[in-house]
């Protein structure tokens, strides 16, 4: 039975809320440890929450221990306020207190808190009043303030749960295969569990990082020798691993603006739009499972997988499922997929092989460098518009096609590896990392922080609901050409323009600017653009420097509604319309006019020169 749960600590008191899955089925123990201990022999349940790795569970063993509310206060303080590890506390050593446990804040975006997630849900986001800081037991009142925002924040998580039901089904899927517990396939992380469907087994430390070696079968010719002698610094032992690893190399294919390093090969086009023709062609090629395939084609696998065989045979189980529809075991083997290659270089991990890792990331490159050059060099016509990690865009006069397919044939066949062929309409980027590409049937792809909205598509979970309503306009105006006015003053779901404006840890405390006084706030705040003068945007006090910063991305003028109170006659939307435009003349290069400044100091002399003649 899987309960949500969290914990809320003061000086004399300590708070639980537990909350079953899908019911409305509260337990709420206050001060209580035998209560606590009676609902986790009675129910037996896995507890999930937000963060419970590194503070609830601390929390939970100590009550379970019998600690007093001075004594859990004291573990809250050291995890908390100073910063350290639960588990290195006195009161946690040596203790074998056991539950089953998960935390939904595993394989989330750094820094994404859980009142942040509340806030881009369009949930109520108002704090407790109650100072976690009081040196004496809570009144009747505060304790039920506490137990109200608790609740909040279970139900919040939740909500987190089965936004991520997949993603956990996925871990289950997973566990089961290997014989394991669902509980601890959940708690694990996406990388350990990985290393533990790949049966891998960290024996040794490899010290060989920087011994790679070039594949054979490159066409050495297509690729610059400046980029052989980038790489070639990985066998310059007198050079250290920060200064090779974090370096990068620039170069212009065309008007490709390129950078190769150890993350990836990256170029575009900056500012630049083009449509098909009937005579020219935008051809998007990617290769199928790049990373992945690199490692069985080239032999890149952790050495710490017993058979290299395995991860090519999960591959192709994954194809197979696929094929038949089978999404759950697809899904499942996607995420061994593609975690393998960032287990590869985490030095916490089982499948740690920092050789194979970079040879990964080093050919990766090199291949589709090879390729690019190629096309470019027997192409006439052909243009190189966007290279990223794992494939090339280009456009092309259609009589350079057969060309561009040979070449692209001959790539496939020499080195195993396959592309996929997208036809596009339209290319609008500003830069390889901001772009939006129109293919033939009218779809649409995005990229990009001004773009892309809602729960993030690959990576590390993340959710970002700012101002949707720009994102939408801006896309709205690329593909279908509905000016920006019209689609941000037709909407009136006020959620559209919300803006999410957060104090991170490093700083003190929030104010909101009123009537030019500082007026404190909570440190997560749902903010919207307003007309009325009277309010002013939100800074942030930075912990040790103790000087106000403005919190970035938000207007001049803004209103604060955590609670979900007001109405769309409060939102200022030419604010957000002045945006949009501003983000589109990004993409296609329009810079802002620059500001006369001799001529604004000329005027302002002359204004005070009036001044005196009036004064006098």
């Amino acid at each position: 039975m899987i309960y949500i749960f969290d914990y809320e600590v003061f000086a004399y008191d300590w708070l639980l809320v537990a909350k079953e899955l899908g019911t409305q089925n509260y337990i709420i123990v206050h001060n209580d440890n035998e209560e606590v201990r009676a609902f986790m022999k009675e129910t037996e349940p896995l507890l999930g929450g937000f963060n419970n790795k590194h503070y609830d569970q601390f929390i939970h063993k100590a009550v379970l221990l019998d600690a007093s509310p001075r004594e859990i206060k004291k573990l809250n303080d050291y995890i908390v306020a100073e910063g350290n590890n639960g588990w290195e506390h006195p009161l946690m050593r040596n203790n074998e207190v056991y539950f089953k446990q998960f935390d939904l804040m595993d394989d989330c975006q750094q820094g994404l808190s859980l009142k942040a997630i509340e806030a881009h849900l369009g949930m109520d986001i108002r704090e407790s009043t109650v100072d976690f800081n009081i040196d004496r037991p809570l009144t009747k009142e505060e304790l039920q303030e506490v137990i109200f925002y608790c609740k909040h924040d279970v139900d919040a998580t939740e909500k987190l749960y089965y936004l991520r039901k997949n993603y956990l089904d996925n871990k289950v899927f997973l566990g089961r295969a290997k014989g394991m517990d669902d509980h601890k396939a959940m708690y694990m992380t996406n990388a350990k569990l990985t290393a533990a469907y790949l049966d891998a087994k960290r024996i040794y430390d490899y010290q060989d990082e920087r011994d790679y070696k070039y594949p054979a079968n490159l066409l050495r010719q297509y690729i610059p020798q400046d980029v052989f002698a980038f790489f070639d610094r990985l066998h310059n032992k007198a050079i250290p691993d920060y200064e090779v690893f974090k370096s990068k190399l620039n170069f212009n294919i065309g008007d490709c603006q390129c950078t190769i390093g150890y993350g990836g090969i990256h170029g575009a086009i900056p500012t630049y739009r083009e449509k098909a023709t009937e005579n020219r062609s935008i051809r998007n090629r990617d290769v199928a499972s790049y990373y992945p395939h690199l490692m069985t084609l080239d032999g890149y696998c952790s050495r710490n997988i017993p058979n290299p065989q395995v991860y090519a045979d999960m591959l192709e189980q994954r194809i197979q499922a696929k094929r038949s529809g089978d999404k759950a075991k697809a899904n499942a083997l996607k995420l061994v997929a593609n975690t393998t290659y960032g287990g590869m270089l985490s030095p916490y991990n089982d499948l740690y092989d920092p050789l194979m890792g970079r040879s990964v990331c080093v050919t990766g490159q090199l291949r589709l460098l090879e390729l690019t050059n190629h096309l470019v060099s027997d192409c006439p016509t052909l243009k190189i518009v966007q290279l990223n990690t794992d494939g090339i865009m280009v456009s092309l006069d259609n009589c350079d096609l057969d060309t561009y397919n040979e070449i692209c044939q001959e790539w496939q066949d020499r080195t195993g590896f396959e592309l996929e062929e997208d036809c596009i309409t339209e290319i609008i980027q500003k830069d390889v990392n901001n772009y939006v590409e129109i293919a033939i049937d009218g779809s649409t792809k995005i990229k990009g922080g001004q773009l892309v909205r809602g729960i993030a598509p690959a990576g590390a979970f993340n959710i970002n609901n700012n101002a949707t309503i720009v994102s939408k306009a801006i896309l709205d105006y690329f593909a279908k050409g509905v000016p920006v006015n019209e689609t941000i003053n037709e909407c009136n779901d006020i959620l559209s323009f919300q803006l999410i404006a957060k104090a991170s840890g490093k700083y003190s405390g929030a104010f909101h600017i009123v009537d030019n006084e500082k007026v404190s706030v909570q440190k997560c705040n749902r903010v919207y653009a307003t007309a009325n003068r009277k309010y002013g945007t939100l800074v942030k006090t930075h912990s040790e420097k103790g000087n106000d910063v403005k919190i970035s991305g938000l207007p001049e003028h803004c209103l604060i509604d955590n609670n979900n109170e007001l109405s769309i006659d409060c939102v200022d939307k030419d604010w957000y319309i002045r945006l949009a435009k501003r983000y589109i003349n990004d993409f296609l290069g329009i810079k802002p006019p620059k500001k006369n400044t001799r001529k604004i100091n000329s005027l302002a002399k002359k204004a005070l020169k009036l001044l005196e003649v009036e004064e006098v």
